[in-house]
């Protein structure tokens, strides 16, 4: 079991995600899946998700932010994440159909 960390400011800062490669998940309040991406250095990528930046070249956080809850991630080779991220959106977009 992934242990699921509440999104917030302290959480997102140094000391709970390392900066080394991996995957991450975001969830709603109800626990469901929201996303997965992978990140060659987490902590950045996960604190880029409470930034407000420009939402033209990060389409895909726009609608995300308000929703995300919690969030869980592992650190992995970065192919091994790319690989394990495929994956699941593949499976997700299946079940969608």
């Amino acid at each position: 079991m992934i242990k699921k960390y509440k999104w917030n400011r302290e959480n997102t800062m140094k000391g709970v995600v390392p900066n080394k490669p991996g995957y991450y998940k975001f969830y709603d309040k109800n626990g469901n899946f929201l996303y997965i991406g992978h990140a060659s250095r987490l902590r950045h990528r996960v604190q880029s998700y409470r930034q407000k930046d420009c939402f033209i070249s990060h389409n895909e956080k726009k609608p995300l932010r308000p929703k995300i809850h919690s969030y869980s991630y592992k650190v992995m080779p970065k192919k091994k994440a790319m690989a394990l991220e495929r994956r699941y959106k593949k499976k997700a977009n299946m079940n969608l159909l």
